[in-house]
């Protein structure tokens, strides 16, 4: 982050986009049926691009990756709720703008291509969107708002970050000198 402006928006990501989870099953787990019928920002492709995307940039490994966790439906009502029009059309611009480089890389659909030209698609456009002189800042925007999205969550933060609320130990009575 740049800027202390760029600070507080991704501040206020962190913090006021937790509406966006209430796609999820009582469990702790995604319910898939009611993540699609809780869409409000996204339409049906767009919904599948960024839950491929998101999926990319953070796997499932040994933790939680991003579908585990419902980065798609924390990122669909961010940009319904939080974000100003003009935050949600630089959005949808930078989707379009992402899928068709993608397509073009993938030789058409980004979303039917296999694992490893999706993968390497997208390690294309991450070397091109960080290279000097390339005008992506939706796709980094895009990149930031998943990874923070991500980390937002209790899986993210707990199993990834090892986030602990109250740090040190604990002692319930201490002798006082």
């Amino acid at each position: 982050m740049k800027t202390r402006r760029e600070f507080i928006q991704g501040l206020i990501v962190s913090v006021g986009g937790m509406t966006a989870l209430s796609a999820c099953d009582g469990e702790g787990g995604i319910n898939a049926t009611s993540v699609r019928e809780a869409m409000r920002f996204y339409d049906d492709s767009e919904w599948q691009l960024v839950e491929k995307l998101a999926d990319l940039i953070i796997p499932t490994t040994e933790t939680a990756g991003a579908g585990d966790v419902n980065v798609v439906g924390y990122l669909d009502g961010l940009m319904s709720e939080w974000a100003n029009e003009e935050t949600q059309t630089k959005h949808r611009l930078a989707i379009e703008k992402i899928s068709n480089h993608l397509s073009k890389a993938t030789n058409g659909n980004f979303l039917t291509a296999g694992p490893k030209d999706s993968e390497a698609a997208l390690i294309q456009l991450d070397i091109e969107a960080f290279s000097e002189g390339n005008d992506w800042s939706g796709y980094i925007d895009f990149k930031s708002y998943v990874t923070s999205a991500y980390f937002a969550t209790e899986r993210g933060a707990l199993e990834e970050l090892k986030w602990v609320a109250i740090p040190g130990r604990w002692d319930p009575s201490v002798e006082l000198i």
